[in-house]
């Protein structure tokens, strides 16, 4: 049989490339790792590779959005456990404001340290995580979160919004928490007054908070308000309930920046911006849920009531009384009955004084505690209830004065009534810290579950595409040997002649 040269060449040529090819795939094997290097190798398996390997993607976001929900969780405890810190040395000067025997001084020192405690707890509640967003702001992550308003009253400037994390298939956990669900939603026996607007002139006037237990009164449904009024000149102030019409307080004269308390309630005026003739505020308390007030005004009346002082009773008249009252020292405490009066003059040249209860609307007369008897406007002492008081000037029939208890008593139930607040507010630091432990749970939870999906994963793709080391070396071998031979084989042939046996 004939052979052409240019068919031997060709052959020859052929087998070469062909052996060159596999040589160059089995490096390509070894030096890649894998085994289906493009799609056509195996275009079923390549499908599976392109899904696993996708799937492997997700994972890994999943985990990089895992480690953030941790990151912002376990910042938020930490601040939360600097938060308590503060909130167990305020309760230990709560403790310690109650106690009857301290002097002036001790209280300034307490109310100074309280204050100190105050700064610290607000730049707590306004701080910020390491990407520089504010803990408690909901979703306006670049507004701080509680901010003093004219009256030194921290108001909330977030909203209720709480940002979320999907940290694997359909499930989000929570990176943040509102100021609003536990700063400003602190269980409160009485909760706190508010004005539906200001004022005609723009004046207006801070929250209304209870500092008077014994004389509050709680309003009724539909929820009592109290209608503050300015009138007059000189200006004086009222408050009527406007459920019943009744005055409960005043009229007292009224000058910039005074705070006005009726029903055991206390409101702060702007004595830059004062209320003016005309004016009225409309308080009253949210009806739609129960009782609740700042965790920060919780402190800063703390800090109030250690300025409470007095151990006297005092009388107090209405604006264009010429009534005074002197004395009130309790000058036979084995005989004194802490107790609220009301000195009336039933008829001209009469005196007598009433135990009374001023928290309800209008106010009861308990009991006759010192009967009608003569008065003289130049100087009237009368001894009752272990207090001696001297009561003097000109009356008019059927007007009344307050006598009220001792001031260091209010301070003594304000502070009680702040101590079972200041437990609440615990209670609502520790619901959250409860909180962020289950999610720091469940992130945990999802990160092994996420880590053991993306093993399998990865397991099954490296079945699909990984090479068998040791056959791709085999292969390199054989491919090197085939191609050495090959090319040995072309060059003996190629010098065979039949000259050479001529």
């Amino acid at each position: 049989m004939r052979i052409g040269t240019q068919n031997f060449y060709d052959r020859s040529l052929f087998s070469m490339q062909t052996r060159q090819a596999d040589l160059d795939r089995a490096q390509e094997e070894l030096s890649t790792g894998k085994q289906i290097l493009r799609p056509s190798d195996d275009p079923v398996a390549s499908n599976s590779i392109i899904k696993l390997k996708k799937e492997i993607d997700v994972s890994e976001r999943y985990i990089k959005t895992q480690d953030t929900a941790e990151r912002f969780n376990v910042s938020g405890e930490s601040n939360l456990q600097s938060m308590t810190n503060v909130l167990y040395r305020i309760e230990e000067l709560l403790v310690q404001s109650v106690n009857g025997a301290l002097d002036s001084n001790s209280l300034q020192a307490i109310g100074e340290e309280l204050q100190v405690k105050y700064d610290e707890l607000l730049s707590l509640t306004n701080s910020r995580n390491a990407n520089g967003d504010y803990f408690y702001s909901g979703f306006q992550t670049d507004q701080i979160p509680y901010e003093e308003d004219v009256f030194g009253y921290a108001q909330y400037q977030g909203d209720d919004g709480q940002r979320e994390v999907l940290i694997a298939a359909s499930y989000q956990v929570p990176v943040n928490d509102s100021g609003s669900s536990f700063i400003d939603n602190v269980s409160s026996k009485y909760g706190n007054f508010t004005a539906a607007a200001p004022g005609v002139s723009g004046a207006q006037v801070s929250v209304g908070l209870i500092t008077d237990p014994t004389e509050f009164s709680q309003p009724t449904a539909p929820a009592s308000t109290f209608d503050l009024q300015f009138v007059g000149a000189p200006l004086t102030w009222q408050a009527v309930d406007t459920q019943s019409g009744t005055v409960v307080e005043g009229p007292h004269t009224y000058s910039a920046g005074d705070e006005i308390t009726f029903q055991g309630i206390s409101v702060k005026t702007d004595v830059n911006n004062p209320p003016v003739a005309g004016d009225q505020f409309v308080m009253s308390q949210d009806s739609t849920t129960a009782p609740e007030k700042n965790m920060m005004w919780v402190i800063q009346q703390a800090i109030d009531a250690t300025k409470i002082l007095g151990t006297t009773y005092t009388g107090s008249a209405n604006a264009g009384s010429l009534i005074g009252v002197g004395g009130g020292e309790i000058k036979n405490p084995e005989n004194h009955n802490l107790a609220d009066f009301q000195i009336s003059f039933p008829a001209a040249g009469q005196i007598q004084i009433d135990e009374v209860d001023r928290s309800t609307i209008p106010v009861t007369v308990i009991a006759n505690a010192v009967p009608a008897q003569a008065y003289n406007p130049a100087g009237t002492s009368i001894e009752f209830n272990g207090i001696e008081i001297t009561v003097a000037g000109a009356e008019v029939v059927g007007e009344t004065v307050r006598l009220d208890r001792p001031e260091n008593t209010r301070r003594a139930e304000m502070l009680g009534t702040l101590q079972d607040e200041l437990k609440n507010v615990f209670t609502n630091v520790d619901n959250i810290r409860s909180q962020i432990g289950a999610r720091l749970n469940t992130i945990s939870n999802e990160a092994l579950a996420v880590e053991q999906f993306k093993d399998v994963l990865t397991k099954n793709l490296s079945i699909l595409e990984d090479v068998d080391i040791y056959e791709a070396m085999n292969n390199l071998q054989t491919s090197i040997t085939g191609l050495q031979a090959s090319q040995q084989s072309f060059a003996k042939i190629q010098n065979l002649s039949l000259f050479n046996y001529l």
